[in-house]
């Protein structure tokens, strides 16, 4: 590994680190302001699948590190009975596991 790959490794890891403590950053303000945290799936990883009905993502706990985002969006699910249309896409639990959640874009 080249030494300007390893300096991108490490500033993308750094990255990684600056982002993942402004999210508990945003959570803990809002809870101190008496709010909930709002659900944001941009902050959840999410892989690219195809299935029947064509092409879906799907991320997990385990692909989160079980982080505030997935706590968050799993939340908002189980509040809509498993199912729900937010910010242009359908989100729903797994047919096989409930630490599983899947989306589709809308249109």
């Amino acid at each position: 590994m080249s030494e300007n790959e390893k300096i991108l490794e490490t500033l993308s890891d750094l990255a990684n680190g600056l982002e993942a403590v402004a999210v508990k950053l945003k959570h803990a303000v809002a809870e101190l302001a008496g709010g909930k945290p709002k659900v944001d799936p941009s902050q959840v990883f999410w892989e690219q699948k195809q299935g029947e009905k064509g092409p879906f993502e799907q991320t997990s706990e385990k692909a989160n590190n079980n982080s505030e985002p997935w706590k968050a969006l799993k939340k908002k699910l189980k509040e809509h009975n498993g199912f729900c249309q937010y910010r242009g896409f359908k989100y729903w639990f797994d047919r096989q596991e409930e630490s599983v959640i899947d989306r589709r874009q809308i249109g």
